[in-house]
């Protein structure tokens, strides 16, 4: 048995002469959070639809722990909730959720109780009678949310979980996959365009554009490789430091704060403390710049584009 619960070997989608993924390999390990990340149309939910098995691929082949893609076993491991969720118009939420429940393989009393449970625990208890296509939009994604979940899969698949959302509804879904995360060890796959909220809760970026896979790295690792070598310091009396270290490096002044590039952020940390020292001055914040999840994505590109 592999030790990767999704792989993808030389995966292509072609809708007539436009093809929408173009030879993407992919290897998800069980337990992390993985993002998928790209433009509009770069072959992200397509990707996500050919795991699923509700797309076939044009050609390569797939699987999901060791099940061939949209096998009935593969389904079973399987939870996704797609960017649009169309739901029967006469159907409450407890009545959905049931349904969806029995589709899945559960007996009708496995599935009531499965209903019965999810609607508690997304805080949807005051609309358990209440017709799912009247919901809001954040109501239908949490309900969306709990029908991929409805039967204890071991993957997830989410694809803009949090698309045309308030803050307040996005900060809920996002809430509620972090506890998924923690209590269930779920592998998740969650695709999004909204980065600075994405990198809360991925441990690993897939980079896709044009159909092809441009990163795949952790995060710490993809930070590393594009650091920019910016270090970000205080002190109690900023103005003296930019004119003690101008003209010997790349300064300007931020918020509280100063920022220095340098090829040699090590030598950099000595020399400011050694300045600080000098100057009887008190430290308060030194740190190297992290490089942001929306900041890796626009240098990612741009190098594509190179």
């Amino acid at each position: 048995m592999s030790e990767y619960c999704i792989e993808l070997n030389n995966l292509t989608k072609k809708f007539g002469k436009f093809t929408a993924v173009d030879d993407f390999s992919l290897k998800l390990l069980p337990g992390k959070v993985y993002g998928i990340v790209g433009p509009n149309g770069a072959g992200k939910s397509t990707t996500m639809a050919m795991i699923m098995g509700s797309l076939h691929p044009t050609s390569g082949t797939g699987n999901v722990k060791g099940h061939e893609l949209g096998s009935r076993e593969a389904l079973r491991v399987l939870g996704y909730s797609p960017e649009y969720t169309s739901f029967y118009d006469d159907m409450n939420c407890v009545e959905y959720l049931w349904y969806m429940g029995t589709l899945s393989g559960l007996s009708n009393e496995e599935a009531m109780e499965k209903a019965t449970s999810l609607i508690k625990q997304y805080d949807l208890v005051d609309h358990a009678y209440k017709k799912v296509s009247k919901f809001s939009t954040g109501m239908k994604k949490k309900v969306s949310l709990a029908q991929a979940m409805i039967h204890d899969p071991e993957i997830l698949l989410l694809d803009e979980p949090t698309a045309n959302l308030d803050p307040t509804s996005r900060m809920e879904i996002l809430n509620t996959v972090r506890s998924m995360v923690q209590d269930r060890n779920l592998t998740v796959l969650i695709s999004s365009h909204v980065l600075t909220e994405l990198e809360t809760v991925i441990d690993h970026v897939i980079m896709i554009n044009h159909g092809k896979l441009i990163m795949d790295e952790s995060i710490a690792t993809a930070q590393e490789k594009f650091k920019q070598g910016i270090l970000v310091v205080s002190c109690d009396n900023n103005e003296l430091l930019y004119e003690k270290l101008e003209g010997r490096y790349s300064i300007e002044k931020a918020k509280g704060s100063i920022r220095i590039t340098t090829a040699d952020v090590n030598a950099l940390k000595k020399d400011v403390v050694k300045t600080i020292f000098e100057n009887d001055l008190v430290l308060n914040v030194l740190h190297e710049e992290v490089l942001s999840l929306d900041l890796l994505y626009k240098q990612a590109l741009e190098g594509e584009k190179e």
